[in-house]
């Protein structure tokens, strides 16, 4: 958060097609909002020590949403529509990014199942006037 700024300032940035890393601050399985937006609203809302767990005290800066029946991820666990992670990241304007549009051609021969493009719906909250960047590759670009 900026110098003097609040939460009620920040504004909501959305990237469809995206999947943005960060540190989970409330797990997004079983934690379910009906679109993207009120994914947005559900970090906006989000409180440092409103979850038990390690990272408990880090507010939500960073979201990313399941807006299809599935979402491919190179993870155990299956992701479902609705699926709302709130993540907490060290440079929101700049996020590092696990998935944007479409899918590297390393990724889909090591999974020749997964989508063309991703189907996650990423975004991050930012005081006014601070404009979202580019970012960077997460190391999890390629697995």
């Amino acid at each position: 958060m900026a110098a003097g700024g609040s939460y009620q300032d920040l504004v909501v940035h959305i990237e469809p097609q995206a999947d943005y890393d960060g540190i989970a601050v409330q797990w997004g399985i079983n934690h379910k909002s009906p679109t993207a937006q009120e994914c947005a609203k559900a970090c906006w809302h989000h409180r440092p020590g409103q979850v038990v767990g390690a990272f408990q005290d880090l507010p939500c800066n960073a979201f990313t949403f399941c807006g299809a029946d599935t979402c491919f991820e190179p993870d155990k666990h299956r992701h479902t529509r609705g699926d709302c992670w709130l993540k907490s990241t060290e440079a929101p304007a700049r996020p590092e990014v696990n998935m944007r549009g479409r899918r590297p051609d390393a990724v889909l021969v090591r999974h020749p199942d997964a989508p063309l493009t991703s189907q996650w719906v990423s975004g991050v909250l930012l005081p006014p006037g601070v404009q979202l960047r580019n970012g960077s590759w997460s190391p999890r670009y390629y697995w």
